[in-house]
């Protein structure tokens, strides 16, 4: 009797638990081939000397297959898509997508990003440019597990990463922030940037050039 309780005992403390998925917070990232989002895609290009284009379109984004990636990992290909004049979706750009058990990285046009980290919480940074030659950019995470809502749907559960925040200085101004939502992923991209007009038009935020873009998700699911 003796013999099978220090069994059961050693058995116990050689025991490797595995991560649990909600507290890792993995569902904010989800990979799967054949999943596909879609998005509707608003904003307006602020040109220097000559009128705003405003534009507005959808996007969709299609996990359409993987591969075993140099990190011994796998890989998920992501296929952008616009709608063409024929409205037929047209590939738009190839981008990959791979997760661990601490990061999330998109490789956008040849450029790793780390997009997410994991455990999400609050007030947590990271250098998103570490696996790049660019110039440290730190972000952070804020609102872990708060609700999120826009004009095209509501999440109970969301994580807001902050890429970029600098406040109006009547020279410019830059926001870039993305929003995960709990088994969806992303759902809201914004980035802002506008340098505004100086001289005689300091202080008045007359736009010289920039952009405002706004990404809603706006259907997720399964081909």
């Amino acid at each position: 009797m003796l013999i099978a309780a220090l069994g059961v005992l050693a058995a116990s403390c050689t025991e490797v638990k595995e991560p649990d998925p909600d507290k890792a917070g993995y569902q904010y990232f989800p990979l799967e081939a054949g999943t596909y989002r879609l998005y509707q895609v608003e904003g307006i290009r602020y040109n220097a000397f000559r009128d705003s284009t405003i534009f507005s379109y959808k996007l969709r984004e299609v996990v359409a297959d993987t591969f075993r990636n140099l990190e011994s990992g796998i890989s998920y290909i992501l296929q952008r898509q616009t709608l063409n004049d024929n409205n037929e979706w047209q590939t738009d750009s190839v981008w990959t997508a791979r997760k661990d058990e601490y990061t999330a990285v998109v490789v956008e046009h040849n450029v790793p990003i780390i997009r997410f980290t994991f455990p999400p919480e609050d007030g947590k940074t990271w250098d998103g440019n570490s696996l790049n030659g660019f110039p440290a950019d730190e972000f952070e995470m804020t609102g872990v597990g708060a609700p999120w809502s826009d004009e095209y749907g509501s999440y109970d559960k969301s994580v807001m990463v902050v890429e970029e925040d600098l406040p109006d200085t009547f020279v410019k101004f830059i926001s870039k922030k993305e929003v995960y939502a709990q088994d969806k992923g992303l759902v809201y991209k914004e980035i802002v940037y506008l340098k505004y007009m100086q001289g005689e038009y300091y202080g008045k935020e007359i736009v010289e050039n920039g952009i405002k873009y706004h990404q809603y998700l706006i259907e997720y699911g399964k081909e």
